[in-house]
């Protein structure tokens, strides 16, 4: 491993269904390190680059300690920088939880 900086084994295109590793060619270790742990969070680390999504669409990335609005967006930016379509992600309204009338 070289100082400083985790060994990337993935060097394919970022989807889905990839361990969530492969963030690290898109994402800072700032935003990457407490994503991938999901410090102090409700739920479990994501395992996959889909399961980041998800969270992101839940809006639950800043219930992760260490992730405020700015490296939330950073993943944001990442996740669509790596080509990702989250126009099926969007972040639901924070009082979405009944239909509007």
């Amino acid at each position: 491993m070289t100082a400083g900086r985790a060994a990337v084994p993935h060097h394919g295109p970022v989807g889905p269904d990839c361990p969530v590793d492969c963030l690290l060619t898109v994402l800072s270790l700032a935003s990457f390190n407490p994503l991938a742990r999901a410090y102090d969070a409700p739920f479990e680390p994501p395992r996959t680059v889909g399961d980041v999504m998800e969270l992101y669409t839940r809006r639950q990335l800043r219930k992760i300690n260490g992730l405020g609005r700015r490296r939330v967006s950073e993943i944001e930016a990442a996740l669509v920088f790596a080509g990702l379509d989250l126009g099926g992600h969007q972040q639901r309204p924070a009082n979405e939880e009944r239909p509007a009338r």
